[in-house]
């Protein structure tokens, strides 16, 4: 498998993480990107079409478990394929960049989702770092997320005991009851436990087949 990722440019850092790109080699495989709270935006190429779990300037809740197929030129995408990756994610920023200045960012909740990636906090303490009530914390995640914040910051949790599974560490310490308690949370989120994480047969498992934190 050859594994490609960019930063963004500063201006996106607050909204990308990063733009990535993995083609698969030999024998069909049904890759896993497991929840880690990130929002993946996924382009495919070769259809020209756009296959994505979570579009921009869109309440994520309203697309769940789906595949929002949008026009084959989509933000210009089509002229893009000639291009090398790394060109086309400046391309990308540039379009990216241009939308973000003409919206206002409130920035309550901006401090709110910059807060929650933090690993392995609870409702109340990303309540009482915001200012946010706990309950309109809430009502925000399942509006816009489909999901409570409670799940999300469970995620959260999770995503960060992946670098530990890849050192062959099976129970991170991450406020767990015990292993018992980690592992269903694992299976729970993965539907798999955290030895078939680390064996990941056949590199199946995306965020254990690239050498890159989750």
């Amino acid at each position: 498998m050859d594994y490609i990722e960019i930063t963004p440019q500063k201006e996106l850092s607050s909204f990308i993480k990063c733009f990535w790109e993995y083609k698969s080699k030999g024998k069909d495989i049904h890759h896993t990107i497991f929840p880690n709270g990130c929002f993946e935006l996924i382009m495919v190429f070769e259809k020209w079409e756009l296959a994505s779990e979570y579009i921009f300037n869109r309440e994520i809740s309203s697309i769940l478990d789906s595949i929002l197929l949008l026009n084959p030129n989509f933000w210009g995408l089509k002229e893009l394929d000639s291009l090398p990756f790394s060109d086309r994610t400046i391309e990308i920023g540039k379009k990216l960049s241009r939308i973000i200045r003409e919206k206002e960012i409130d920035q309550e909740k901006q401090l709110l989702l910059t807060t929650v990636y933090t690993p392995d906090l609870n409702v109340e303490e990303v309540a009482n770092i915001t200012h946010w009530d706990r309950r309109r914390i809430n009502r925000y995640f399942n509006k816009q997320f489909g999901l409570s914040s409670k799940t999300f910051l469970n995620i959260i949790r999770l995503r960060s005991s992946f670098e530990s599974i890849k050192e062959s560490t099976l129970y991170p310490d991450l406020n767990y009851y015990d292993q018992s308690h980690y592992i269903k949370e694992t299976k729970k989120y993965t539907g798999e436990s955290p030895k078939k994480l680390l064996k990941n047969e056949d590199d199946r498992f995306l965020q254990f087949s690239v050498n890159r934190k989750p």
